[in-house]
């Protein structure tokens, strides 16, 4: 009896001091909430871009483009610029950006940076380092899309006031992803793309072009964008081709489009074909594009296939064609392979005048004959090269829109 009442005792003890413990912690809780290193909002410069010059042999210049939230915001909007840019040098460009926070009033943010921008001058002297800086940052994400200045400085393309929407980065991200869906002639490159790109044996990376139209001395004042006709423009401009880690050609036109159909990036493009006499023309519309390489061994040596499928609508009809015979729309569809065909192998025959495996086929040969990729691959540059290339395309026209003839100027076919 005597043993019970003590163990009755002892546990009555027991419980009181897990309830003191737990009033301790809930006592500390609050304290241990809150995060030691925070900075509150309206303390942060946040960026929306940065662009990274070259700046004598060895140094850098970096720009940051900060949003001014209080004329975001428009409750205590002064009537001043929406974006203010401030450059810095460094050794590095780690060292860059410290520097920076001697003239940003606010500690500097980088966790919404939506592009970066390389000067042409640095793209071609190499963005190895570079890329080296943005993959160990712990603020900046690898899905920032990348571009470079095309015959501009990254600076020069960030001081560009726009008309639509307030802030630059904005804008240039907007046309970036408006080009990449209706023109195909370029596509969003991420720092990620990079970085998986510059990985690739014998290969690069390819980064969209951005340039600058009109007068720079007047791009950045509010002026620019306070007439129908701006000063300056900023404007997407090809796509280009890297070997390792330098900028090595540009592609334009028909080449930027042919890159964007190997590489499965066309999400709707348009093509010219010429018909009739006159050099009257029908305009197609791209609905659906697909393209896949692989890779065939003829006589111990590798030959790469590129099979397109593509469908597509007639948009536009200037010459006399009967849309509603099946002989013409086969001899259309047969007209446009073949236009497809020539643009293909274009890009091909350029990209392998630069020796940059950009187009994937050492990934396909290592994937279908990795023996032979082990053997090729030490001096693969070499063997891309002198790689010989097939092209099919298979073209079906679906529709004619809502019409069928065209306004004939003659009798149709």
């Amino acid at each position: 009896m005597y043993q019970g009442k003590r163990n009755e005792q002892s546990a009555v003890t027991f419980k009181r001091r897990i309830g003191g413990l737990c009033l301790v912690l809930l006592l500390f809780t609050p304290l241990l909430s809150g995060c030691w290193d925070s900075v509150e909002l309206n303390q942060r410069a946040v960026v929306s871009a940065i662009s990274i010059d070259s700046d004598g042999e060895s140094d850098y210049e970096v720009s940051l483009q900060v949003i001014v939230a209080d004329e975001i915001a428009g409750a205590k909007a002064r009537g001043a610029t929406p974006v203010v840019l401030y450059r810095e040098r460094g050794r590095s460009l780690f060292q860059a950006l410290r520097r920076a926070s001697q003239r940003v009033p606010r500690v500097i943010s980088l966790a919404h940076t939506k592009l970066v921008v390389i000067g042409e001058k640095l793209a071609r002297a190499g963005i190895g380092d570079t890329i080296d800086f943005l993959e160990r940052s712990t603020e900046i994400r690898l899905p920032v899309k990348m571009l470079v200045a095309r015959g501009n400085t990254g600076k020069d393309v960030l001081a560009i006031m726009t008309a639509i929407g307030r802030i630059p980065a904005n804008d240039i991200s907007g046309k970036l992803e408006t080009s990449e869906r209706l023109y195909a002639g370029d596509y969003a490159v991420t720092i990620d793309d990079v970085i998986r790109s510059m990985s690739h044996k014998g290969g690069g990376p390819v980064l969209t072009g951005i340039g600058v139209n009109g007068n720079l001395e007047q791009a950045p004042s509010k002026s620019n964008v306070d007439n129908i006709l701006p000063k300056a423009i900023v404007h997407i401009n090809g796509m280009g081709v890297f070997k390792k880690d330098r900028l090595v050609r540009w592609l334009d036109d028909d080449q930027a489009i042919g890159l964007s159909m190997i590489n499965n990036k066309v999400k709707s493009a348009e093509t010219t074909l010429s018909c009739g006499k006159n050099k009257e023309n029908i305009g197609i519309e791209t609905l659906f594009s697909a393209t896949n390489i692989h890779t065939r061994m003829e006589q111990g040596e590798p030959i790469f296939v590129i099979s397109l499928k593509q469908t597509g609508a007639v948009q536009e009809a200037e010459c006399s064609i009967n849309l509603q015979s099946p002989e013409a729309m086969k001899r259309l569809q047969e007209q446009w392979s073949e236009e497809t065909k020539k643009v293909i192998a274009s890009t091909v025959r350029d990209i392998q005048r630069t020796r940059s495996d950009v187009i994937g086929f050492g990934l396909a040969l290592e994937r279908s004959h990795p023996q032979q990729w082990k053997k090729l691959s030490p001096d693969w540059s070499r063997y891309f090269a002198e790689s010989t290339v097939r092209i099919q395309v298979t073209s079906i026209l679906k529709h004619t829109q809502s019409r069928t003839n065209p306004y004939s100027k003659g009798e149709p076919d």
